[in-house]
This record gives C-alpha cells, structure tokens and sequence, in this order.
C-alpha cells in the first residue's frame, strides 16, 4: 500500500508538539487526541500460533490500519508499533516456555502468547546473568523490525516490541509467588527486577539501531511523541505504594537513565476499578513523569490541582472511549462536557481506537467542535 498522499510533515511537526507540550504542562488551548482506526477485518482469521515470527501478515494489517488511521487526520504521528509479541520476547529470553493463541485479530497488542514461569524458587536467580541478545526469539525479532524498516517509507516511525515493566516481567518468571518472596527474600528480588530492567534495555538499544530512532526520543507504540520511554507494568497494581517505592521505582530510574529520559509508566484500569492508589506514589518520585492508563483522564478530571507540573496523564485508549459513550449517550456529549473545562490546562494526552475511517472522522470533528465552545 503506497502511503505517499499521507505525508503532511508540517501537520506532524505540529501534533508532535502538541504531545510534547502537553506532557511538559505547557498551556495550549487543545487537549491532543489521537484517533487509531483498527478495522476488525483486517486480521480476521490470522492464523497466530503458525505466523507469529513471520513479518509479512502484521506488516499487511498494520499498514492498512496506519493508512485508515492518517485519514481521519487526528492528533496522530505516522509510526508503527510492533504490538503482537506480548511479554514473549524478555521472559522467552531468560527460557520462560510460551503459551501460544490459536488466532489473533486486528487489535494486535490483545495478542501474544503467554509465558509460563521459570523459576521454582526465587533463589535460582542468585546465579542468572543478562541474558545475550542471541537468546530466545531476539534474533528473529531483529529481522521482524528489520523488515519493517526496510517496507516503511522513512518518514514513518517504528517503535520496538512494547516494553514490559521490570516487575511485570519479574512477576511472570517467578510467578506469583514473587508476592511472598518481597518479603521473605527482599534482596533476591531486587537482583530479579534489575536483571529485567537491564535486558529490556539492552533489547530496545538494538531494536533502535535498525530502526533509527534516537535515544532521547520516543514514539511510542501507540504514536505518540513521548520525552520518556513508556513501560508496561500492569502488575504493579498489586503492589502497595511502599513496595512499588522499594522495589519498582529504582529501576525505572535505571530505564530513565538508559534513555535520558522521563519516566513514562503504563499500568491497567477499568472502568470501576483505576487504582487510584497509584497516582500519588508515582507523583511523588522524581524518576516518573507520565503516567498512562486507561481512565486516567477521570483521574486527571478529579485531581488536577494534586497533578499540576508533576505527573503529566496519557489515557482514554481500551474501555475509555466506549465507557464515556455509554455514560453519555455519545461521544459528542462526552466532549462538549469534557474539552471546555480542561483546554486551557494541560498535562493531558488522550488516543482510542475506532473501527472505521467514518467513525474515527466523526470523534475528530466532535473533538474539534468541542474545543470551540
């Protein structure tokens, strides 16, 4: 697919700022939203299990789904996130054994195998090392982005397989017992997360070298422009905010540091359930800058003040932009309320996902008519 009549650098100097911006809590008079189009259609009937390592069916999807999504015109940066590994390439590399799915659908990063823990005991990882980037599918992986990159017209950013968290990861090596060990075995846990910390960082300066993208900046694998690296890591929702000080925080400022970067930490909320315990843990250290998660945005509504110039927010993806629907009848609803009471702040970026060009056309043109009010 050509993608030529797509490209519209100065529009994109333009939404690049408007991230940037954003994140730094510089008034604009615009909340930036990003609109991604993910048509169902198109990986319909993706045989996963068999086609997993091979580049060509992603590359297919992912273009369409690039190309749908420039034409609605959004808050958007034109990149590609290689999203359908899920937490295979950094467990798989330390031996986890993967639990495969029978088939994959458009919405790519809801895929990936599932490893299966490794360590019987938390004492076996007094003796691991950092894994060599030769281990498990990392060399397969470098040809997948090497692919990408060769097909895509440079102006076209790639971003690496999405970085799990250094607990996420640690969690799915030991399993659950890890919850016991950050008691019982405090120390062995942290040689755990540093050794994963260090691997994720050793795999994205790789993915990086073919794809060119500079170390101190990042577009995410959701295209936004970030002045961090964003990190997945879910499970640190179990944790309480004193664990997440001693155990997560030190090695997210080993990541900031690998980058110079800000810290740019993903976790998971839903609809009744955002973990507010999260924000103000975060909020407090110095090694985290962004926060990005789902219902974020309610948060961010709720607490402006406790956030203002101190942790920047980046939501409204997955169950966001359909539970605001639901609550308010309609998006546009939603908007009208939302965009005058928050425009003229700051420190809020915002993507969903739609499944067609007309509907992600209409959320835009909501959006824009939202911030003339």
């Amino acid at each position: 697919m050509d993608l030529t009549r797509y490209h519209d650098p100065e529009r994109f100097a333009q939404v690049a700022q408007r991230h940037l911006s954003a994140f730094d809590w510089q008034p604009q008079g615009w909340i930036p939203l990003a609109v991604h189009v993910v048509n169902p259609e198109y990986g319909r009937g993706l045989d996963y299990k068999n086609c997993w390592l091979d580049p060509e069916p992603f590359f297919d999807i992912q273009v369409r789904q690039l190309a749908d999504t420039l034409a609605v015109g959004s808050d958007v940066l034109p990149a590609i996130g290689i999203n359908h590994l899920g937490d295979a390439l950094v467990t798989g590399m330390f031996g986890a054994e993967q639990f495969m799915p029978e088939q994959g659908g458009a919405m790519l990063q809801d895929v990936g195998p599932t490893p299966l823990a490794v360590y019987d005991a938390i004492e076996q990882v007094a003796d691991v090392d950092v894994p060599s980037l030769e281990a498990g599918v990392m060399p397969q992986v470098v040809e997948f982005v090497r692919y990408y990159r060769e097909h895509l017209p440079p102006w076209v950013r790639i971003a690496a397989p999405m970085p799990t968290g250094p607990f996420s990861t640690a969690a799915e090596l030991r399993g659950s017992a890890i919850m016991m060990d950050l008691f019982d075995q405090p120390d062995l846990c942290r040689r755990l997360l540093d050794l994963c910390a260090q691997t994720q960082i050793n795999v994205e300066r790789a993915a990086r070298r073919i794809t060119g993208e500079p170390t101190d900046q990042h577009v995410t694998n959701f295209s936004i422009a970030s002045p961090g690296w964003r990190i997945g890591d879910d499970t640190i929702i179990n944790l309480s905010p004193d664990m997440i000080e001693q155990f997560c925080l030190p090695v997210y400022a080993k990541c900031r540091r690998a980058f110079s970067a800000v810290g740019h930490i993903h976790f998971c909320t839903l609809e009744h359930s955002r973990y507010d315990h999260m924000f103000p843990v975060l909020a407090r250290s110095e090694d985290v800058s962004i926060v990005s998660t789902q219902f974020g945005h309610e948060y961010y509504a709720e607490h402006l003040d406790e956030l203002r110039g101190r942790l920047a927010v980046e939501s409204f993806y997955g169950d966001g932009y359909p539970a605001v629907c639901r609550q308010y009848g309609t998006f546009k609803h939603w908007a009208d309320e939302f965009v005058p009471r928050f425009k003229d702040e700051s420190g809020l970026v915002m993507y969903c996902q739609v499944q067609s060009v007309a509907e992600g056309e209409q959320v835009w043109a909501d959006w824009c008519a939202a911030h003339a009010l």
